[in-house]
């Protein structure tokens, strides 16, 4: 059937991206992974492993997957779903898991820059439930930002959605003419082999990239970018959350990796 769409699963508080996991899967025709990180016993304290029941723990996660699974289930027959709950610290399980999936999906909290950071599938991080009005990609001339363009063409065209491509630089102030060219370079094959998509393409100028991206997806359906670009986004997305794309924007986030050659 493919490879999985795998979901982060850290109790009911997560079910907003197993629903937009869900989406994706149906959409994509793929199967739908559930994955609990349990973690090790190593990482509690002597003080904290007194008080606590680690088999309770254990059946709890497990008991939470399983119904969210069969919830999922009745919802969309034709949804295939599986679970797992694995041994490990979430970053490090996520990543791993991230190797055989076609796309991580978590939520916002303290693991996701370090997924976004290392995951080798696209990540997309679901902090608020998503709009309906538009996909937005960030575009910088950037290999990862091509990879990034072709990810959200295929979900503006999945999802019937017009398609708002991006470039905001922060030098100096006459390149606009330069910005739109570039745009328009750009996105010319991704929108010949994707006709019914309707492209907008915006050159936006500012003393830093990210608000000027920022203010672009108020409304959007989902937000696209690559984890690293001639922009200084990479600094922003991976360096300071609090501040940049996960912390801040309107709706979900794909940060989209480039797959590593064998």
């Amino acid at each position: 059937m493919g490879s999985p769409v795998v979901v982060g699963v850290d109790g009911w508080d997560s079910r907003p991206a197993v629903d937009f996991a869900a989406d994706e899967a149906l959409r994509r025709h793929l199967p739908l992974r559930l994955v609990h990180a349990f973690r090790p016993l190593e990482s509690y304290s002597a003080g904290t492993l007194v008080g606590l029941d680690l088999g309770g723990l254990l059946a709890g996660a497990r008991t939470v997957l399983d119904i969210l699974a069969a919830q999922l289930q009745r919802r969309y027959s034709e949804l295939a779903v599986s679970t797992a709950v694995r041994h490990g610290y979430p970053t490090g399980v996520l990543v791993e898991e991230s190797h055989r999936a076609a796309l991580v999906v978590i939520g916002a909290g303290s693991v996701s820059a370090q997924v976004v950071a290392h995951a080798e599938a696209p990540v997309v991080v679901v902090r608020v439930p998503a709009a309906v009005d538009c996909v937005v990609v960030g575009v910088d001339g950037s290999p990862g930002a091509a990879t990034a363009l072709g990810f959200a063409f295929e979900e503006a065209d999945a999802r019937g959605l017009p398609l708002i491509a991006v470039y905001a630089w922060a030098e100096l102030p006459d390149g606009q003419e330069d910005a739109e060219r570039m745009l328009a370079e750009a996105t010319a094959g991704w929108a010949d082999k994707y006709p019914d998509v309707a492209v907008e393409r915006r050159a936006v100028h500012g003393p830093s990239p990210a608000p000027a991206l920022l203010s672009q997806g108020r409304d959007a359906a989902l937000f696209v970018v690559g984890p690293r670009g001639r922009s200084g986004l990479a600094g922003m997305l991976l360096g300071s959350v609090s501040d940049g794309l996960l912390g801040h924007a309107h709706c979900p986030v794909a940060v989209v990796h480039q797959r590593s050659q064998a």
